[in-house]
């Protein structure tokens, strides 16, 4: 299986995140980003103005639709093709976007302590560094620059959900979109507490089909264990729901989780 563990890189987040990856990745969700975003908006209680953090903002998908409502944007992202193309989209739509290269872990380097009102975390960015310590971190730098009384949304993995669909080690293809295949092998891997998996892209829109492989691990928790560890990061936790875009959240089945836990006043 393409997912197995030591097939993946330990820091395998610094360039799986290029061009093909994000067509993959983002394609499938462009009619969906709206709602998305109506949802983070609506169950977090923001109106605009608000100074946002979009963390691991990839190709701005969200962030140009939060600019369109009035939120003044700062969006993150390690990936240097992922922020060329947001860069290219917030033009392209004549929205004012601040776009910066970064390690969510250090947030500190790029922003001043309370500087944001609303952060987000969404469509499943957390849990990829290969320390859990590591994700309790980012939890910590996003609470330093939130602003007392400000939000924080994160959306991720359900680990109970994952244990119910990897119960036995998946292989599945579809087409993404026209001409564009793609085979996902995953595994969950009960000692590490983490999700294995390989993409197969089949490229076949020019007249020689591009194939290319790729592999990441992330880190998973439960809903109890994730609202833990934002308490613990000094959140109060506000609201959950299930998948980004909306739905009824199961703890022992639902694939997503999404939170907005508050920073005190």
């Amino acid at each position: 299986m393409t997912g197995r563990s030591r097939r993946v890189p330990k820091e395998w987040w610094r360039d799986f995140f290029d061009p093909i990856a994000a067509e993959v990745m983002f394609t499938p969700k462009a009619k969906i980003s709206a709602r998305e975003v109506e949802q983070v908006l609506e169950r977090s209680k923001s109106r605009p103005p608000l100074k946002v953090l979009d963390l691991a903002c990839g190709t701005g998908r969200h962030a140009i639709i939060l600019a369109e409502r009035g939120f003044s944007v700062t969006g993150l992202d390690y990936s240097k093709p992922f922020l060329s193309a947001a860069r290219a989209s917030a033009r392209s739509t004549k929205q004012k976007i601040r776009f910066l290269h970064g390690d969510m872990r250090d947030l500190r380097r790029h922003f001043a302590a309370k500087e944001f009102d609303l952060v987000v975390s969404l469509y499943n960015s957390f849990g990829y560094f290969s320390s859990r310590s590591d994700d309790m971190k980012m939890l910590r730098a996003v609470q330093l620059v939130l602003k007392p009384g400000g939000i924080f949304v994160i959306n991720t993995l359900n680990r109970d959900g994952v244990v119910k669909r990897l119960v036995k080690p998946i292989s599945r293809g579809d087409e993404q979109f026209p001409k564009v295949f793609v085979i996902d092998a995953a595994r969950y891997d009960a000692d590490k507490r983490q999700v294995f998996a390989g993409w197969t892209i089949v490229d076949a829109r020019r007249s020689k089909t591009r194939i290319f492989r790729k592999s990441f691990r992330q880190n998973v928790y439960s809903h109890a264990e994730l609202k833990r560890m934002l308490r613990s990061a000094g959140f109060r936790i506000e609201t959950s729901w299930g998948m980004l875009h909306g739905g009824r959240f199961d703890a022992r089945k639902t694939w997503h989780q999404t939170i907005a836990a508050r920073k005190p006043r």
